[in-house]
């Protein structure tokens, strides 16, 4: 009975170290190993890619609700019309800084392939799924303008009004209908505030290995007139063309500015 118990007692250690064994998960496959990137690079050649999308942000606050922000969202028509105002700025500010730059303008038709832009870059490196980053990689350019949305406070915008407890991110309009502190000259209250905004970022990226160089963030707003009789519904009182429009001229007047640091020589 006890060389039993004592043969017993023996096998355990073995028995538990094949169970270790069986139970531990296999090793994760090696790495891919770095592909050399033989393409030709011209250094006055740019790539420009822009992923905002047509989803514009609408941040809303009225009396009943006071400081509490209610989110939504609207559809920008046509489709692409954002990202084309980001491609043509780009290409604008990379040919301004001199005559023998050129500029390949990419964009994407689902922005939801992407996901969270704050996850295309990985270690400071950048991954974009399928095959368009092959396709940017092999223009020849040296580097690569990547434009996504970015999360910024609204303070950042000093056009928009104070108190708005939420994140801004992309294309988007305020819209402020709390009690104006600002009366008028007939004792009226101020009017509503209906302001778009942009909040993006520009990521400079080097395509010869795709890791990120620098990056510039831009966060503005201006605001529209409005109508006393518009007062009740400031938003229904612009059509699409003039809610579209007004964001293709911030992104206009303002994405160059923050883009010529970038590519400047």
């Amino acid at each position: 009975m006890n060389r039993r118990l004592l043969c017993l007692l023996a096998l355990l250690p073995a028995i538990a170290f094949g169970q270790s064994l069986k139970n531990k998960a296999p090793p994760p496959p090696p790495a891919a190993p770095a592909v050399e990137d033989k393409t030709p690079r011209d250094p006055n050649k740019f790539a420009a890619l822009s992923l905002l999308g047509d989803s514009v942000q609408l941040l809303s606050l009225s009396p009943a609700r006071g400081d509490t922000v209610q989110s939504g969202e609207w559809a920008s028509s046509p489709a692409g019309g954002l990202d084309n105002a980001v491609l043509q700025s780009l290409d604008a500010a990379v040919k301004a800084v001199g005559k023998n730059r050129e500029i390949k303008l990419y964009t994407s038709s689902t922005r939801s392939l992407f996901g969270d832009p704050a996850l295309l870059f990985v270690d400071g490196k950048l991954s974009l799924p399928g095959k368009l980053c092959e396709a940017v990689r092999q223009s020849g350019a040296a580097k690569l303008l990547l434009v996504t949305r970015s999360r910024q406070e609204p303070a950042l915008a000093a056009a928009l009004p104070g108190r708005i407890l939420a994140t801004l991110e992309g294309p988007g309009f305020v819209l402020d209908q709390r009690p104006s502190a600002q009366i008028g000259f007939d004792g009226a209250p101020g009017l509503p505030v209906l302001a778009p905004y942009v909040s993006i970022r520009v990521a400079l990226v080097d395509l010869s290995d795709l890791k990120l160089k620098r990056e510039q963030s831009l966060a503005v707003a201006t605001r529209l007139p409005i109508a006393a009789e518009a007062a009740n519904n400031p938003w229904a009182a612009i059509t699409t063309e003039q809610r579209v429009k007004a964001l293709e001229a911030l992104i206009e007047a303002e994405l160059p500015r923050v883009v010529a640091p970038l590519v400047a020589p």
